[in-house]
């Protein structure tokens, strides 16, 4: 005996798709700085040092003197002598009226004025020469002034660059669905009738 049979073959659908992906791009441009520093403003006022010599004392220590000097030395000594000498002559005077009182006084003066005329003094050199030369440093000072300037500063941003494009799919039926149905040993029977399908 046979069987009947139905045979189904399906071929199903399918359904192809072409996908296209988004772009994006960023970019940022950088920003444009412009930094400028002044110089600064420096004032330097220089007081020049003074060095002072005085060798006037180690000039006369030499016997190197001005004029004016060795006129006042000479007037000074002149006035000297001058009132020794009146000095002298009071005291003489004095001596001799007092002549009374014993002694012998013109002959005591005569013995003074002999002995005078014999007596001189001797003078050694004066001090050092370089004790005798004054010197006097006086620093000099420096007066700075100093101006500073702020830093110039300039910026300019950028902003940022987007691109941006869309992406796209596309969809298409790469295959159609099919279904075939085949029978076989399939008999349809009647009344007084029979056949094969």
């Amino acid at each position: 005996m046979q069987t009947p049979q139905i045979r189904i073959q399906s071929t199903p659908a399918k359904l192809g798709l072409t996908i296209q992906n988004a772009k994006h791009t960023y970019k940022q441009p950088k920003a444009e700085q412009h930094i400028e520093q002044p110089k600064a403003e420096v004032s330097i006022k220089q007081q020049p040092p003074k060095l002072s010599i005085d060798q006037t004392k180690a000039w006369k220590n030499i016997g190197l003197k001005s004029v004016f000097v060795r006129s006042e030395e000479y007037a000074n000594h002149a006035k000297q002598k001058g009132l020794e000498n009146i000095a002298s002559i009071a005291q003489e005077g004095d001596e001799l009226m007092r002549i009374e009182s014993g002694g012998n006084p013109i002959a005591s003066q005569a013995k003074r004025m002999a002995d005078q005329l014999w007596e001189f003094n001797i003078q050694p050199g004066g001090s050092p020469a370089y004790d005798l030369v004054a010197i006097s440093f006086k620093a000099g000072g420096a007066m700075i002034d100093v101006q500073r300037n702020e830093p110039i500063l300039k910026a300019t941003k950028r902003d940022p660059e987007f691109q941006y494009e869309l992406g796209q799919v596309a969809a298409q039926i790469e295959q159609y669905s099919d279904v075939k149905i085949d029978f076989e040993n399939l008999r349809f029977k009647a009344y007084r009738f029979e056949t094969n399908i």
